[in-house]
C-alpha cells in the first residue's frame, strides 16, 4: 500500500530510493517547469501526462521522532540521537541515504569529516533563519465588490542551489512558522523526471494508481545527498545542532 513517505533500500544490487509520485499534495510531488527559475506548477500526474519539463520535488528529511509508529518507517531504527530539543529521534531518509552510501564505498570518511568541519564552521547568525525575512509591500486602498479593502503583497525568500553540472536542484524557502512565532526554512530537492527508473516509460503517458520511481545512488547522487547535509546545516543553529549530531551518531570512528 503506498504511503506518502520515501522509502530507502539498501538491497545486494545496490541503493535506492522508492518515491511515491501520484499524491499531488503530499511531501513527495510531481510539479512542472521550464526553467528553474520558474514558479513549479504542481501537476495530477493520474491525469496530465510526463514530459521532459516535469519533475519531482522532494521535502526530505533527516530525522523522525522516537516512537513505536515511525520505528516502521526507517531502517535504522536501532540508531537514535538526541536533537536541539533534547527529543530522542531516528536517523530517516536523507541520514539513510548517506549511512548505506558509505556502506557501499560511495562516500569516504574524508568525505564526511570534511562536511562536518563545513557545517562547523557556520556562526548561526550566518544561518538562513538569522538571515532572510518576510517583506511585504505598503498598503495601497483598493475597492472589490463595493468594499474598501488594503491591497499588500507578501514575498518569501527563495534561495535554489544547483549541484554540479547536474540538472537536480534545492530550493530553499522561507516561511512563517504554523504553531510557533517567527520564520523556517524549508528545504526541498528537485529532481527532473529523467533522472527517475519506472517500470515502464513515463514520459508521454499519466502515472498509474500508486505507482512510485526509482532513484538509484550512486557516486554522484551520494555526493549530492552529503552535500545536502551541508545545506540543511545551513538553516538555522537548531539544523547545524541536529545533522552534527547525526553524522556523529552515524559515523562515530570517522567524527571522533
Amino acid at each position: 500500500m503506498q504511503t506518502d513517505e520515501a522509502k530507502v533500500v539498501n538491497a545486494k544490487g545496490g541503493l535506492f530510493v522508492n518515491l511515491p509520485l501520484t499524491k499531488p499534495t503530499g511531501k513527495i510531488r510531481v510539479k512542472r517547469r521550464s526553467f528553474f527559475s520558474e514558479y513549479g506548477e504542481p501537476i495530477a500526474p493520474r491525469r496530465v501526462k510526463l514530459t521532459q519539463s516535469c519533475y519531482v520535488e522532494w521535502q526530505i528529511g533527516y530525522d523522525l521522532l522516537v516512537s513505536p509508529e515511525n520505528a516502521e518507517k526507517t531502517s535504522l531504527k536501532g540508531l537514535t540521537f538526541i536533537n536541539y530539543k533534547g527529543e530522542k529521534k531516528y536517523a530517516y531518509e536523507l541520514s539513510e541515504i548517506v549511512f548505506y552510501a558509505h556502506r557501499h564505498g560511495l562516500i569516504k570518511d574524508a568525505d564526511i569529516a570534511r562536511c562536518i568541519a563545513d557545517i562547523r564552521a557556520v556562526p548561526d547568525k550566518n544561518t538562513f533563519e538569522e538571515t532572510s525575512s518576510i517583506s511585504r509591500t505598503n498598503p495601497k486602498e483598493v475597492t472589490i465588490n463595493g468594499l474598501a479593502f488594503y491591497e499588500m503583497n507578501v514575498s518569501y525568500p527563495l534561495f535554489v542551489h544547483r549541484f554540479g553540472q547536474y540538472e537536480i536542484f534545492a530550493e530553499i524557502m522561507i516561511r512563517e512558522k504554523q504553531r510557533a512565532v517567527g520564520t523556517q526554512a524549508m528545504l526541498y530537492v528537485c529532481l527532473p523526471i529523467t533522472a527517475m527508473n519506472f517500470s515502464r516509460q513515463a514520459i508521454g503517458r499519466t502515472m498509474d494508481a500508486k505507482e512510485c520511481a526509482e532513484w538509484r545512488i550512486g557516486r554522484e547522487e551520494a555526493a549530492l545527498a552529503l552535500e545536502l547535509f551541508r545545506v540543511f546545516g545551513m538553516l538555522s543553529p537548531k539544523h547545524r545542532h541536529d545533522v552534527m549530531s547525526i553524522l556523529e551518531m552515524l559515523f562515530p570512528e570517522t567524527t571522533r
